[in-house]
């Protein structure tokens, strides 16, 4: 490649990122801008053709965004919603493999092996795009804890099954027995293999207090656990969760320092960002390449191509009311009693449930899938279908990704969901158990006379002053109005203080008072307290 191409290059990257970040001001998904710019770039002139590689994504990107994910996920959560993550995780994955099988064997004439490929490639939903879109909308957690749940979990359900499709279709032979025992084994070796891994990392990085080698290993981890899994044909995915979940739960507290956990926040979301930008983009480019090779007339693979994704949407539209609705099966979603507690409202269960059916998008793990299938079978013949289920595929990608990925903020907004009562007392009440703490430590310090009595009287009061902001907000409606403004001009009032720091501190190293090294350790602290605020406030 010569230094003109990867200029060019550059700047398209460049002109990508910028488009993501004006558009996600507007409210569109960083995923569909990606996807879309992808699509663009691939009919310029002077790129060239690029095919997404499986073994890339499937082996060299999947473990980093499984591995993350689960890593800033809850394992508290997930074993409390574990019936609902689970019935869309294995069951869910499973009739939605079914009913595009049927689709494409009668709508598109595609053998019946080749169709179940197609199925079990379109099964999982893409945990990039979903959580991606979740968490910038906001959503309630609970509601970004199935989703991402359903993504980490259905990965793996559906890999296991696609590896039966394609011997199918490659072999001719299908054996029930041993995909079941296949799917035990995968499931038992992957988290017994990433939990061993997950102990021995937290053991070796406990031991090493380095950020920069603390990150480093922390990458390391995630193949370790997934390549290994790999290899003896168990889950990579589910050693991945396991070792994240294991290492995540283990973060907090005194077992890692500040520093690191700050860098390691900041490193893994970077290197995520681009992961995901590399993937949205290749799925974009691939598009052209392989879009042309699909046998058939082009009515008869638009009419597939919409039967096809009629049926992934429908299917989980239709699976998330038949789960969800009072009076129906056991393992519904969102109405289910807990603990004694008393259910969901009706209409705020209605639209988790309409959300939770639009979130399903699917992306470059079903595209990674498609292209990974082999283009002749044992004996030598070309593979029946395979050009065509690719494009299928990709239709089913760019409709759900674009089309509901498009549609999902304004869907979010219209329902109306916010963040459950619940879980914003249980914030409340951890963060007063945290300032009384800090008071009756400070009540025993106050007594040490080598300790300052105006240092002890200056934390007091700042503690003090949030014990009474939290204590005045409570159920009725009046007092958590004025609780909220005043943390927000809390907030506004300590930004606009930090600013006038900066500024005082440009000053300084401006008449040469202070060198850049001052200047670093002085922003650094600056940073700090401004990264401890909440987003957003007082802007």
């Amino acid at each position: 490649m010569s230094a003109g191409q990867i200029l060019v290059v550059l700047a398209v990257a460049m002109v990508t990122f910028t488009s993501v970040a004006v558009l996600r001001r507007f409210g569109v998904p960083a995923p569909v801008v990606l996807v879309l710019a992808g699509l663009v770039i691939g009919f310029l002139p002077f790129v060239p053709d690029v095919t997404l590689p499986p073994e890339l994504v499937l082996l060299g990107l999947l473990p980093l965004l499984v591995f993350d994910t689960a890593l800033t996920s809850s394992p508290t959560a997930f074993r409390r919603d574990w019936r609902s993550i689970g019935t869309l995780a294995v069951l869910l994955v499973v009739v939605t493999a079914g009913a595009v099988a049927a689709v494409a064997h009668w709508v598109a004439h595609l053998p019946w092996a080749i169709s179940f490929v197609l199925g079990t490639a379109v099964g999982p939903t893409d945990a990039a795009a979903a959580t991606s879109v979740a968490r910038r909308l906001r959503m309630p957690r609970r509601l970004v804890t199935l989703l991402e749940g359903e993504a980490l979990f259905n990965d793996a359900t559906a890999l296991v099954f696609y590896a039966a499709a394609v011997t199918a279709a490659t072999s001719g032979t299908f054996s029930a027995l041993g995909t079941a025992g296949g799917i035990v084994y995968a499931v038992v070796v992957g988290a017994g293999i990433g939990l061993v891994v997950g102990v021995a990392g937290r053991w070796a990085l406990n031991r090493i207090n380095d950020p920069p080698i603390e990150i480093a290993g922390s990458m390391l981890l995630a193949y370790l656990s997934y390549l290994p899994a790999e290899e003896v044909h168990a889950s990579g995915v589910l050693a991945a969760v396991a070792a994240g979940l294991y290492l995540g739960w283990h973060l907090s507290g005194s077992e890692v320092s500040a520093r690191s956990r700050l860098q390691f926040k900041a490193f893994w979301e970077t290197l995520v960002f681009l992961v995901n930008a590399a993937l949205f983009i290749l799925v974009g480019l691939s598009f052209h390449t392989f879009s042309a090779e699909a046998r058939g007339t082009l009515g008869r693979l638009a009419l597939a191509s919409l039967a096809v994704v009629a049926t992934v949407i429908l299917v989980r539209m239709v699976w998330m009311g038949a789960f969800a609705a009072p009076g129906r099966l056991r393992l519904r979603l969102g109405l289910r009693r807990r603990g004694g507690r008393r259910p969901r409202r009706p209409r705020r269960a209605r639209g988790e449930r309409l959300i939770l059916g639009w979130a399903g998008m699917r992306g470059a793990i079903t595209l990674a899938a498609l292209l990974a299938v082999p283009t002749v079978t044992n004996a030598g013949d070309p593979l029946a279908g395979r050009d065509t289920i690719i494009s299928l595929g990709f239709a089913v990608i760019l409709a759900t990704l674009v089309g509901q990925g498009m549609t999902l903020p304004a869907l979010v907004r219209w329902v109306g969901l916010t963040e459950s009562s619940s879980l914003v007392e249980a914030e409340r009440t951890a963060r007063l158990e945290l300032a009384r703490a800090a008071l009756e430590h400070l009540d025993e310090l106050s007594e040490d006379e080598e300790v300052p009595g105006d240092v002890v009287d200056g934390l007091r009061a700042q503690y003090l002053g949030r014990l009474r902001l939290l204590e005045s907000v409570s159920s009725d409606g009046a007092a958590e109005s004025v609780a909220r403004i005043s943390a927000v001009t809390d907030a506004a009032l300590r930004r606009e203080l930090i600013g006038v720091q900066r500024r005082a501190l440009t000053a300084l190293r401006a008449r040469g008072v202070i060198g850049a090294t001052t200047l670093r350790t002085i922003e650094h602290d600056l940073d700090l307290e401004e990264a401890r605020m909440p987003d957003g406030a007082g802007r």
